[in-house]
């Protein structure tokens, strides 16, 4: 059974008070020599609290100049129970008091873009907690670490009229001071449903069935998104689009577009041990995602 795993890109900051001009400065941020000084510690000590668990840079180095990085978030309590198929369960009983389940997140470091990517996994750790594991790393008095997802600068330029539009999510913060041009915009898109022989559903959403629709299929809202995208009280313009009927369907931001990478892993891609996809698999395939995108993020993404 294919497994689809997705991943974030982020470039690494570090925020710093500077006494002399008494203001709060942000840059750009190498994490090089961190990453170095985690080297010189055991295993066993990169550990650090993330509420009731706890997380571990299991292991870090360097691999064709960039740096991979293997975390995991363990749990010592709140044990799932174990099934088995004729109907009976039981539980995880023999496991000893330094023992737990871990969650397992591939990183991908890029020292010379300081570009961090990091593997999606709703039960691992976010984003800020690897972050913040950095920040304890260097530990200096007012210094902090944080990372921002990579954004393209102009968004709507993703979408054109040649792509098959089929679904938009917008969201608008101030619908009365909204433009004209925005409320007449949304009338539109309702009243346009008429002109295709497809069944439609909106709520904040508008999108064609996916049961019955046909491949070719599109919303005829091109225009009135683009306005949307222009006024500053619409928040989300997120638009479902393929760029021919073949094509696979992505999801594109036309306001703040956030780079991101799906990828599929096969069934040979899982380990039968331990019913997952290894580390060293996920990491392998994100060394090649990024070099296909490495241009991209050079001339485009800020």
């Amino acid at each position: 059974m294919a497994k689809a795993i997705g991943f974030d890109y982020f470039k690494v900051y570090a925020r710093q008070f500077n006494e002399e001009r008494n203001v709060m400065e942000e840059r750009i941020c190498d994490l090089s020599n961190a990453l170095t000084q985690v080297q010189e510690i055991p295993t066993r000590n990169r550990v650090y609290r993330l509420g009731n668990d706890q997380a571990r840079l299991q292991s870090v180095g360097m691999n064709n100049n960039k740096w991979e990085l293997h975390f995991i978030r363990i749990r010592k309590d709140g044990f799932p129970v174990k099934t088995n198929d004729d109907g009976t369960y039981g539980y995880f009983d023999d496991l000893d008091e330094a023992e737990g389940f871990g969650e397992e997140v591939s990183v991908l470091y890029d020292p010379e873009n300081c570009v961090i990517m990091i593997r999606r996994n709703m039960h691992s750790l976010s984003p800020s907690a690897i972050s913040n594991y950095f920040t304890d790393v260097v530990n200096q008095p007012g210094f902090t670490i944080f990372f921002k997802p990579l954004v393209h600068p102009q968004a709507i330029q993703l979408l054109t009229r040649d792509h098959l539009i089929r679904s938009a999510d917008v969201s608008v913060a101030d619908i009365k001071n909204s433009n004209e041009t925005t409320r007449r915009a949304l009338g539109r898109i309702v009243n346009r449903t008429d002109d295709i022989n497809e069944s439609v559903s909106i709520s904040y959403k508008i999108s064609i069935q996916q049961k019955g629709s046909k491949k070719n299929s599109r919303l005829p809202v091109y225009e009135e998104l683009e306005q949307l995208a222009a006024d500053p009280n619409v928040t989300k313009v997120e638009v479902r689009q393929k760029a021919d009927e073949d094509a696979r369907t992505e999801t594109v931001d036309l306001i703040r577009h956030r780079l991101k990478d799906y990828s599929n892993f096969s069934e040979t891609d899982i380990s039968p041990e331990s019913r997952n996809i290894l580390h060293s698999t996920v990491i392998s395939r994100m060394h090649q995602l990024y070099r296909s995108r490495i241009e991209e993020i050079n001339n485009l993404y800020e």
